[in-house]
Parts: structure tokens; C-alpha cells; sequence
């Protein structure tokens, strides 16, 4: 079960222990009761339910079992048709569980709280909630078949099972309204048979402390959903999620880049003998175009649809999206970012080093989303055939008098390799900005 605790954190464990161990699973424990369904015309019928605990050993790597604690995850209905006088049947796999039943125009229905993944599909069909409408289908064996939401019909509104079970063997006594009832000996009676009354009045705790995932008037769309967790579910793809991956928006089009010449304005070679002390050296080289500059200028993708990307802050139309939103064309180190952004108080300078092989991209923008060039450096060769050419410092970049300038870091050839120095050279550079280009919004 996803919905409602504690039932979400087992289930997700139990699937990643699933792919990650041999797992073996037996029933440890069944209960049954059964409850009085008040369909949407008010006729009432008996639902006979049944609920299973399955208990998991796990293999570890050892050899030896890991113990899951067993848990009811397994449910079965049975009722007898109003009209037909049938006795139709439900069993569910593990995870899913039933909340709504009831007949429309002669034909079952049934209303299932889970997760479809690509193994049940076939059984629950792919909703995008995890509310799934199942329709009776009548013949030699009969069978119950997932339908679209917009296929189901409009009265299948109320949850009218409860989901969850009894507690047994204590439960709750009929005529104390919720409250425990102790007989003869300390001991607790179960409650074998809900009423209208006491089925809505467990439907109501469910929900209370569900967080919104189960709702008694089961939504149809998200807007519907009071999940407080729901832009998860809608922005998240897991293992095995059936439904299509999400894709993000392509990226924005730009010209093709201009290349410019560099131009080697200072080169120091220096030594280092610790990584503080290499990275105390690279922080002094600062400049006024920094990555911090750009935290209040770019809106965050809304929470509903991250795949929308982020936004110009100072763009009045609230519409341009930024550059390089998608993935990069070329493999990306463990730690680096396709594109970093670096900012003053009027533009933005995007700077893409894993768009082509050897070369950096260096894009300009206004901090209201105007275009003003797209340029390309080849990046600076080690003349001492290290295997290592360099990157970019970050942060150490400036403009002033229509020029780009930027230090570039690289190590060079040790004179001894046994010693404990680290020699490096620091470079500096600038290019003349291209004046602003033209590009449709």
C-alpha cells in the first residue's frame, strides 16, 4: 500500500529489498469479517472480506535470512448480487486493497487503493493516481477489468469499504460507538461485522491521519487529490513505475555559437604542498561575475510540473525558460553540472563546458531573458603533454571594457615526483564580447 500509514514505508522497503535480494514471502496470518456497503442508491449490500499477512525472509549476502516483520497486505471481497443473485468475487495482489463497491446500471465496480507497476499493469491497468476503477465483466468465469478513470462512471464518488481492517482479535464493540469494550476475563471481543455507521466511521480515521493520500470522496485528477505528497508522486519516476517517463521540455534554441580567440593576458606557475592550500589559492582569484550573484534572479520550476524548468525572475511575461535545461550531450563527471551560471547585477553568462569535446560555450543573457550572444573558446591546451589540460575557475570571472576575462588553472609536470609539491599554472584570460544578437522569444 502507498496511502496511508504505516502501510507506504514497509511496501517501499519491501520493493527495494525485492530487486536487491531473493525474497521469499508465505501467509502468517488470515482474518476475516464483514462489512454492510451502502451503494449510491442506497441499497445496502453484505461484502464478506478477508485480509492476509504475509511474512519476508530475505537472503542477505551472508547467507543468512533477514527478518521482516509480517504485515496485511492481501485482501479478498466476496458479495452476492442484488439482481442477479451471483456471487461475484475479488482477490487482490499484495499492495492493493479495495475501497469502493458498487453497481451501476446492473454492473459491478470496484474502486482499488495502490501502485500498478510494470508487473500488475496487465491486472490494474497504469492510472496516473493510485485509485483504480475495475468493471465486472460478466461470462463463463467472469473477471474484473481496469478501466480509465473518465470510462468509470460519475457515481463512484464515496469510499464505502473501509481501508483498513478490523483490529483483531480486539476490536471495537458495536454498541459503544468506537470505544473498547472489555468482557469477562480481560479480554477484547472482535468485531466481525461493520455496519454502514462503523465502516464510514473507520473510513474517517483513515483519512485523518492519511496526510490526504486516501480521501473519502476519491479524487480523479490532482487537483482533486489533497495528498500532501502528491507533486511527488506526479514529478517522480521509480523502478518499475509503469507509467511513461517523464520528459523534460527541450531545450531553449540558440544560434550557433561564435568561436573568439583568447588572449593570454597572465600566466604564474605556482606550488602547492596541501588541497587547502590549492584551494585558498583558487579563492583568491575571485571576481565580480559569481555564481552566488545569481541566486534571487532565475524563478524555480513550479511544484507541480518540475519538468517545466526555471524561469527569468525580471522577465514581465513570467514565460522564458533558461538555456541548457535538458541533459548534457557528453558524459558528465560524478560532481560537475552541465552549465554554470555566473551573474552581475544585469546578466547572466551561462558557461557549458561538456557541449562538445575540447571546447567551452559560453552563453550571454539580460537577467530579464534577452539574448546577447552565443560563443564558443577552444579550451587551452597543456604544453607539457599533461593528461590533465585545466577548467575554468570558478567564480574568477569579470567583464569590463567589452571583455570577457576568466582564469583558467592547470597542473604541470612535477620536477620530482617523489616529493609532496603540487605544481600548478594559473592562467588568465580574456575575449572581446560580441555585440547582442537577435533571437525570437
Amino acid at each position: 500500500m502507498e496511502l496511508y500509514k504505516p502501510v507506504l514505508p514497509f511496501a517501499a522497503l519491501v520493493l527495494y529489498l525485492a530487486i536487491s535480494f531473493p525474497v521469499f514471502a508465505f501467509s502468517t496470518r488470515t482474518e476475516s469479517w464483514s462489512e454492510d456497503a451502502l451503494l449510491h442508491d442506497g441499497r445496502i449490500i453484505k461484502v464478506s472480506r478477508e485480509v492476509e499477512w504475509t511474512f519476508q525472509f530475505l537472503g542477505g549476502d551472508s547467507g543468512s535470512p533477514v527478518f521482516m516483520k509480517s504485515w496485511p497486505d492481501k485482501f479478498w471481497l466476496k458479495f452476492t448480487h442484488p439482481d442477479t443473485h451471483k456471487t461475484i468475487k475479488w482477490q487482490g495482489e499484495q499492495y492493493f486493497e479495495p475501497i469502493l463497491l458498487d453497481i451501476v446500471d446492473n454492473i459491478p465496480y470496484l474502486v482499488v487503493m495502490g501502485s500498478p507497476n510494470k508487473s500488475t499493469e496487465k491486472i490494474y491497468g497504469c492510472p496516473e493516481l493510485p485509485y483504480i476503477y475495475l468493471r465486472y465483466e460478466e461470462g463463463f468465469w467472469g473477471k474484473w477489468v481496469p478501466i480509465p478513470v473518465e470510462q468509470a462512471p460519475s457515481v463512484l464518488q464515496e469510499a464505502n469499504l473501509s481501508p483498513e481492517y478490523p483490529d483483531f482479535p480486539r476490536a471495537y464493540d458495536p454498541k459503544s460507538d468506537g470505544d473498547w469494550d472489555q468482557e469477562q476475563g480481560g479480554r477484547w471481543r472482535p468485531l466481525r461485522d461493520l455496519s454502514p455507521k462503523k465502516v464510514q466511521a473507520m473510513i474517517e480515521r483513515v483519512e485523518k491521519r492519511s496526510q490526504g493520500g486516501f480521501q473519502a470522496r476519491i479524487p480523479r485528477n490532482y487537483d482533486e487529490w489533497n495528498y500532501v505528497y502528491k507533486n511527488s508522486r506526479r514529478n517522480e519516476r521509480k523502478q518499475g513505475d509503469c507509467r511513461p517517463p517523464l520528459q523534460p521540455l527541450p531545450d531553449i534554441p540558440l544560434p550557433k555559437p561564435v568561436d573568439v580567440e583568447l588572449e593570454t593576458v597572465e600566466s604564474t606557475d605556482y606550488i602547492v604542498k596541501s588541497a587547502n592550500e590549492y584551494y585558498k589559492y583558487l579563492s583568491e582569484k575571485k571576481g565580480t561575475v559569481t555564481r552566488a550573484n545569481c541566486v534571487t534572479l532565475f524563478r524555480p520550476p513550479k511544484p507541480e510540473n518540475l519538468m517545466l524548468g526555471e524561469r527569468f525572475v525580471k522577465d514581465p511575461t513570467g514565460n522564458i525558460r533558461l538555456p541548457y535545461s535538458g541533459p548534457s550531450p557528453l558524459p558528465l563527471g560524478m560532481l560537475e553540472k552541465r552549465v554554470e551560471r555566473y551573474c552581475d547585477d544585469k546578466f547572466v553568462w551561462f558557461v557549458a563546458g561538456h557541449e562538445e569535446l575540447g571546447k567551452t560555450i559560453i552563453t550571454k543573457y539580460s537577467t530579464s531573458g534577452d539574448f546577447f550572444y552565443n560563443t564558443r573558446i577552444s579550451n587551452p591546451k597543456n604544453t607539457e603533454g599533461r593528461m590533465f589540460a585545466g577548467k575554468m575557475v570558478l567564480d574568477s570571472i569579470t567583464t569590463e571594457n567589452n571583455f570577457f576575462y576568466f582564469y583558467w588553472n592547470q597542473d604541470i609536470k612535477r620536477p620530482d615526483d617523489r616529493t609532496l609539491e603540487y605544481p600548478n599554472r594559473m592562467l588568465k584570460f580574456r575575449f572581446r564580447e560580441p555585440a547582442q544578437e537577435s533571437i525570437p522569444r
